[in-house]
């Protein structure tokens, strides 16, 4: 049997098991009790099986995180000859009687017919839980009826099964001895993979696709975990350059010839290839002059090609694609061939914030005639919405589901401790809580790093020892409080979907049995807490509810006006409701948001505390000594035309618009907007940007979407504008803008009056009047003495009122005061 044709099946990209689908009768044995019974008073021992250890690629990125979750547990393979071993952490590895073949190192592909009895030979027995990491036979390592088998399956053997043709035509063994020899290998490996599949706990799998090939193959459920990407080692670029990339193993099934035979024939068009392999020779063969092959580069020539590229194009059937995903992680789109992984990991014309084009057959012409649509649309496609699509497939996302797939039915596994063994960075230390310290539980609706999760976040840090935190939704906010070392957990949140502010229809059935849901999940936390610390409105209410069925106290953080402005009747009658049911206190973010909420409710006002957001200075702080200029030219903003910044989430209240129609008026003024839609607000996005287009503000406006470095692009302006039309119940942009030391011009409402002093720390302007804050604007423009004495008056104000060491303080004592008193 050829030896291309396993290694091409071992080496290309590999995906990791995401988590969607339960396998029906492992939900049934899950509830009968745990499959896994480790003895009293000792942690589950667990077991990683691997296929076999030769090289560090696709597959061994994924075991290389299920190690991170699991740093404790013993590793097996069939083989271990790989010489760098950084990513097995210096584990040995327990390997089977291949290992002492003869020719093993070099021809271990060779000895594929007796993989199945050697896996088999691995004993296990003495393990609670045995992880098997397989593209191939990892899966049948024997286990017994009071053993966890969960099995992250990067693909059932894909040249047994439904690509048998395809790798048997491409290695010449289609007729003869040797092909009759290969079929019967084959055909007895398949015999073997399905039944071996029985003694599979739970299946787990790196993309839907590879699900829907797992149920047909076994005819079992799996679980999806999208596979760990280093996005964090590629940096977005916004500035394009006029080439096209593909990068890539040169192996048949990656299409590579049919990429080059396509920019053969639009010699106007460049293409760089960078990769190596079998297909080298017949790569080469093809390239014309406008296509580059650069053969194996290292990182650094594949970062910076990657992220210059116009776009990068993918031809493969692939699994999931892990440079697919690399390629946004730089701000690059993808043109790809539309079936597989792909589907999963690219944004299509045909959704909001696309990320690539696909094409539907593997041809030359096809792949021409997408690049020639994707040239039609130039600015459809937005590098800043690539790097959010790719920051979906994190190494720490995966690490905290591919846990919670485990501790689903093993008792012992921590996902919370699982999920804080990092690859890299360590959290910072936890110092234990002080004897009688109240311990607390925090409650987030929300995955999105908005300003009331900032706020939170700080709170966390600042009491990170004795604080949990729950959340209703995954997303970067869940990231950067795992990058705090919080305990952090991700509730389902399915009853929530579908509540929003301005109330709506009456709750379905569906809904009421998810919020029940819940709110028990919610209640099991509560156990161990001493006050529940609610920071959104949709988190108080499940909060009041399990506080009240678990007898502890609750403290709302009231982060919003409760007036009709931003809240429907209903919601405004829940919150009513609420506040009579359970809640102990409540801690308002402004003058402006207690005085609604109190005559909302008739709530005591002895119970209300006004404690001011506070914001971090040391990311501004980092910043000194970088010229604003340098900034511009790191963003990719114009270098000499006056900025003004807004930077919050696109919606309508926030008023984006406002600052839009003030530049009709104001023409020598550009405008750059921060922040992205982010609950269902793509209509406004649309509107806006049908707005420029129509009134020829394509050159002045600039759409940066959501982005990490707020500090650097609110230095990079010259006034930061904020421009809500409704009232804003505190204003955190405001005092972000005081702290990178730009004059602020607000809107005179809410709690935004609570910061600014007009005329001495800042400008005030009508709500929505855009003729007021052009005219606000010019003035600042023609007065550089106004702009350098409100910047400076606004750093001091921000200093001394709404420092992060206050507000942790005020937050700290109020949940302790609640703590003591119930």
């Amino acid at each position: 049997m050829s030896h291309e044709l396993i290694d091409e099946a071992a080496s290309s990209e590999r995906a990791v098991v995401p988590a969607g689908w339960r396998d029906p009768a492992a939900a049934r044995r899950a509830g009968a009790g745990p499959l896994a019974r480790p003895r009293a008073g000792r942690a589950p021992r667990v077991a990683i099986v691997h296929d076999w250890l030769v090289t560090y690629a696709g597959a061994e990125r994924v075991l290389e995180q299920i190690i991170a979750c699991f740093p404790d547990a013993d590793l097996f393979a069939v083989v271990d000859f790989v010489d760098d071993r950084a990513f097995l952490r210096g584990k040995p590895v327990t390997t089977s009687f291949i290992q002492r073949l003869p020719l093993a190192r070099k021809k271990y592909r060779a000895w594929l017919p007796l993989m199945p009895l050697a896996i088999e030979q691995l004993d296990v027995s003495g393990y609670d839980v045995v992880i098997s990491s397989s593209h191939a036979v990892a899966k049948g390592v024997l286990t017994g009826p009071d053993q966890f088998h969960i099995s992250y399956v990067h693909s059932p053997i894909r040249y047994a099964w439904d690509l048998q043709h395809q790798y048997l035509k491409e290695s010449h063994l289609t007729r003869g001895l040797k092909s009759a020899l290969a079929r019967l290998i084959l055909h007895y490996i398949r015999n073997w993979d399905v039944r071996t599949a029985n003694s599979v706990d739970q299946f787990v799998a790196n993309s839907a696709f590879i699900a829907r090939r797992i149920h047909k193959v076994y005819q079992r459920d799996a679980a999806v975990v999208f596979p760990p990407v280093d996005v964090d080692a590629f940096a977005l670029e916004t500035q394009k350059e006029d080439f096209y990339l593909t990068a890539s193993r040169l192996v048949p099934y990656k299409k590579i010839d049919l990429i080059v035979e396509a920019f053969a024939r639009t010699p106007h068009r460049k293409l760089v290839v960078i990769g190596d392999g079998p297909d080298m020779q017949k790569i080469r063969a093809k390239a014309v002059p406008n296509v580059e092959v650069l053969g194996y580069q290292p990182f650094a020539v594949l970062h910076d090609r990657m992220r210059r590229a116009k776009a990068f194009v993918f031809a493969a059937e692939e699994d999931f694609g892990i440079s697919v995903v690399e390629a946004q992680a730089c701000g690059t789109p993808v043109i790809a061939y539309g079936k597989g992984g792909a589907l999963e990991t690219v944004r299509d014309f045909t959704q909001s914030r696309p990320t690539g084009f696909f094409f539907e057959e593997q041809s030359a012409d096809a792949i021409v005639a997408a690049v020639d649509a994707f040239e039609r649309e130039p600015g459809r496609i937005r590098a800043e919405d690539c790097r959010a699509n790719a920051e979906r497939f994190s190494a720490a996302r995966f690490r905290e589901r591919f846990v919670a797939e485990v501790a689903k039915a093993v008792p012992g596994v921590s996902a919370g401790a699982a999920r804080r063994m990092r690859a890299a960075d360590p959290p910072p230390a936890r110092v234990p809580p002080a004897p009688g310290t109240p311990r607390v539980l925090a409650i987030d609706q929300s995955g999105v790093l908005g300003g009331a999760e900032l706020s939170l976040l700080e709170v966390v840090k600042g009491l990170r020892a004795r604080i949990d935190v729950v959340l209703f939704d995954d997303g970067p906010f869940r990231e950067a409080l795992d990058a705090a070392g919080a305990r952090v957990e991700v509730l389902a949140a399915n009853g929530l979907r579908h509540v929003r502010r301005d109330g709506g229809a009456a709750p379905r059935l569906s809904m009421l049995t998810g919020i029940a849901s819940l709110v028990r999940a919610t209640r099991r936390r509560a156990r161990d807490a001493d006050v529940l610390y609610a920071n959104t409105q949709r988190a108080m209410v499940i909060g009041v509810i399990a506080g009240k069925l678990a007898r502890k106290p609750v403290v709302w953080h009231l982060r919003d006006i409760v007036s009709a402005d931003h809240f429907g009747r209903v919601q405004r009658a829940v919150i009513k409701g609420c506040a009579k049911l359970g809640l102990a206190h409540v801690i308002a973010n402004s003058e402006a948001s207690a005085s609604v909420f109190a005559a909302l409710t008739n709530f005591d006002p002895k119970r209300i505390d006004v404690v001011h957001n506070g914001v971090d200075e040391a990311p501004f702080d980092a910043l000194n000594g970088v010229s604003q200029a340098q900034l511009r030219e790191r963003i990719g903003l114009p270098r000499d035309v006056f900025l003004v910044g807004a930077f919050s989430r696109l919606a309508r209240w926030k008023g984006q618009h406002v600052l839009l129609e003030a530049l009709l008026k104001e023409r020598d003024v550009h405008a750059v907007f921060v922040g992205a839609p982010l609950f269902g607000e793509d209509a406004y996005d649309a509107e806006l940007r049908a707005f420029v287009a129509a009134h020829g503000l394509a050159d002045r406006v600039h759409f940066l979407g959501f982005r990490h470095d707020i500090a650097a692009c609110m230095r990079a302006v010259d006034v930061v504008a904020h421009t809500s039309i409704t009232p804003e119940p505190f204003g955190r942009v405001v005092v972000e803008g005081m702290l990178a030391r730009r004059p602020v011009v607000a809107s005179r409402d809410g709690g935004v009056t609570e910061i600014v002093e007009h005329g001495a720390n800042g400008l005030l302007c009508k709500p929505g009047d855009a003729d007021e804050l052009a005219a606000t604007i010019a003035a600042l423009r023609a007065d550089p003495a106004l702009r350098e004495r409100l910047g400076a008056s606004g750093l001091e104000t921000a200093r001394r009122r709404f420092g992060k060491q206050r507000y942790v303080a005020a937050v700290e004592r109020v949940l302790t005061d609640v703590a003591m008193a119930s």
